[in-house]
């Protein structure tokens, strides 16, 4: 199908939209980007304070796609590092490795505990009793009661804040798809015979200043091509005759009202606004099934230590239940480049949220007060030591898997498609909880879709090996990228 010439509207900048304002540029398409936020990038930004470089969340570079990997090579140029991958559990004032290592959990947990969460494996292997579509359920058969509830219980209901029971196992089939105890004693034994376990990946490519660097520069790359990006617009209505999308409505930073029309318009807005901006407004089935899909929120406090070192990893998990801190980034050991002064530690301190709820309300000198408090509490960072430290709230960023959310995505799913000129892209987009690299893919396909190929979007990363096993992995990154060695941090 030949359509150039033809205009095309993109709603949100992150992977997803910058990578079809990409691909449209490319095949001539007068392409409009339109973005809430002041950057592009979505939750790929990287946000500087007074020299140092904050992620919205770590965001790690690997994917099994060539194309996407030489998408980041071509973007990135020379200007990236590959990181070791180190992550741990901080569970009771002790590190667990992650993935679970087992001569470390014994060591961590003792004889006696290590046996008794042994004897609850064995139960669980002779007779699985857990619903297998419940986060707790599918946990449970592979794990055992006994460490289900001490990796991962206290942990996954911070994130969503809903009973295990009431979470759907899509999400632990997506994350720790091929992972149990008997893996984790097949790598402990076996671990130098690649020809029985797969690799884990243990090192990932990252911008030297983040992953904001390279979104804009595959912003800047698309602009050059003809792209134009319209910032701090936020859409506010979607006409529509039920056939196709009509126009759109942008109110800018003044309160200012523009309407704009286009031949095709490729949405990565979280599908919940997306369906709450159509003008009329879709049938009353639709308008609840939306509503039963929610997102949790994030909030990020950015603090830089007085430290030289706080712990070696890029980041870890905080699987404590007394402190509500889920996940803390440190972000020189993603790539020195974030810190101005190597002596000092910058570290992002995440927590999960519901938008109106007591930790989402809490002003900024606030959160930070208790977020220190809690960094204190198990023994990671005296408050004395905090120079600086500011606040990101990001709504909307992670799609909550209730049991019956495929029932209700579904729904949605057939009714946009009544529309011939949309797409639905991207993480929030499509309510799925995918990586960069599946957004950008879903970005390519979207715009070609536009010109007559036949990528179905949903089912872009449904591969069943779970991203941390990414066997091939190894060997596509060596295909593309140089080695550590050749490569070495502090010569992009």
């Amino acid at each position: 199908m030949h359509i150039s010439g033809k205009s095309a509207m993109i709603l949100g900048a992150g992977p997803a939209g910058l990578a079809s304002a990409l691909e449209l540029a490319r095949n001539h398409v007068k392409t409009t980007v339109v973005e809430r936020e002041a950057e592009v990038g979505g939750l790929c930004r990287t946000l500087r304070r007074d020299g140092y470089y904050f992620d919205i969340g770590g965001h790690r570079f690997f994917s099994k796609n060539r194309e996407i990997n030489e998408l980041w090579r071509e973007v990135l140029q020379d200007d990236y590092l590959v990181v070791n991958r180190k992550s741990r559990i901080f569970y009771n004032k002790r590190y667990f490795d992650y993935p679970l290592s087992l001569p470390n959990v014994i060591k961590n947990l003792g004889m006696k505990n290590s046996f008794f969460c042994f004897l609850s494996y064995l139960k669980s292997q002779w007779r699985r009793r857990g619903d297998d579509s419940t986060f707790e359920g599918w946990i449970s058969n592979r794990f055992g009661a006994r460490l289900y509830r001490i990796f991962f219980k206290s942990y996954t209901e911070k994130v969503w804040n809903i009973p295990c029971q009431t979470l759907s196992s899509d999400w632990a089939i997506q994350r720790i798809q091929g992972m149990s105890l008997r893996r984790a004693l097949l790598h402990a034994i076996l671990k130098n015979q690649n020809r029985f376990t797969k690799s884990l990946v243990t090192e990932f490519i990252y911008p030297i200043y983040g992953p904001g660097l390279f979104s804009e520069k595959l912003k800047r790359l698309s602009e050059s091509l003809g792209s134009q990006y319209l910032l701090r617009k936020e859409v506010t209505a979607i006409t529509h005759d039920d056939r196709q999308i009509l126009e759109i409505t942008l109110k800018g930073p003044e309160g200012e009202m523009q309407n704009h029309r286009s031949d095709y318009y490729l949405s990565s807005i979280p599908l919940t606004v997306l369906v709450q901006r159509l003008v009329p407004p879709p049938p009353e089935e639709i308008v609840e099934t939306a509503e039963r899909l929610r997102f949790r929120s994030f909030i990020v406090v950015n603090v830089i230590l007085n430290r030289k070192n706080v712990f070696e990893d890029n980041w870890i998990y905080v699987h404590d239940p007394s402190v509500k801190l889920a996940r803390i980034q440190n972000y020189k050991n993603w790539s020195h480049f974030m810190v101005k002064d190597p002596e000092k530690t910058s570290l992002g301190l995440e927590y999960f949220a519901s938008e109106g709820d007591e930790l989402w309300t809490k002003a900024p000198e606030d959160m930070i007060d208790f977020a220190m408090k809690e960094l204190e509490a198990i023994g990671l960072g005296p408050g004395a030591d905090l120079i600086d430290a500011f606040v990101v709230k990001i709504p909307k960023v992670y799609p909550i898997y209730h049991k019956t959310y495929r029932e209700d995505l579904e729904t949605i799913r057939r009714y946009l498609e009544g529309f011939s000129n949309l797409q639905v892209m991207g993480r929030t987009g499509m309510f799925r909880y995918d990586n960069s690299d599946h957004a950008l893919l879903t970005g390519l396909y979207a715009a070609r879709n536009l010109f007559g190929h036949h990528h179905d979007l949903w089912n872009v990363n449904t591969d069943p090996e779970y991203h941390e096993e990414l066997g091939p992995y190894n060997k596509v990154i060596n295909g593309i990228y140089p080695h550590p060695e050749a490569h070495p941090a502090g010569t992009p």
